[in-house]
């Protein structure tokens, strides 16, 4: 009786923990909720602005998109791209662009491309390329993303690495991460340039 007496006190104990610890974790998550998604608004925001850089724009960015075809931006879906405009004209889009060509994996980036074709910055989401090799894909460790700025795809063959005989640097002792990278925006610049009604008419949606 007595170890039947202590195994049904243990249980009772066990289950009382359990509703506790999944009470505290509710909790947790409902108040958490909201600044997290704030968080994460703010920091999606940050880079969406940083894009858009000193160019004119009086709309929601982060709040105002259009869907197109994602295949030309790495997606096997559509996708959403953040657009802004100025007195009712488009002024710049920023897609979410995706490589499946990277030495390590997948890399996500931001890509925003202006009304005449010319790209207005590149940030690199995530990615998980070999430190030491990869570190040129955050800005806060080199100015290499820069490079894009303002830059329009000729049909010359310059939009490749200097290896390939293009424009744009490699890094040392790796040139698949940077080719991986140029051929990605490169597909974008093009969907972009082949799809003008798309851009100058667009469909907006607002979150």
């Amino acid at each position: 009786m007595k170890l039947l007496q202590s195994l049904r006190t243990n249980v009772t104990g066990i289950a009382i923990f359990a509703a506790l610890t999944a009470l505290l974790i509710s909790a947790t998550f409902v108040l958490t909720k909201d600044p997290i998604s704030r968080n994460i608004k703010e920091q999606a925001s940050i880079k969406l602005y940083e894009i858009i850089g000193d160019t004119p724009f009086d709309n929601d960015v982060f709040s105002q998109t259009i869907t197109v075809d994602g295949k030309a931006f790495g997606y096997s879906q559509p996708i959403d791209a953040h657009i802004a405009t100025h007195e009712g004209k488009v002024q710049t889009v920023i897609f979410p662009v995706l490589s499946k060509q990277g030495y390590s994996g997948d890399i996500s980036m931001l890509l925003g491309i202006n009304a005449d074709n010319s790209i207005a910055g590149v940030r690199v989401v995530s990615h998980t390329e070999t430190p030491g090799l990869g570190d040129k894909l955050e800005l806060k460790k080199s100015p290499w993303l820069l490079d894009f700025n303002n830059k329009k795809k000729s049909q010359d063959g310059s939009w490749a690495v200097k290896k390939d005989g293009g424009q744009f640097d490699q890094f040392t002792g790796a040139t698949i991460t940077p080719r991986a990278v140029i051929n990605a925006l490169g597909d974008a610049l093009d969907y972009f340039e082949s799809h003008p009604q798309t851009f100058t008419q667009p469909v907006i949606k607002n979150h």
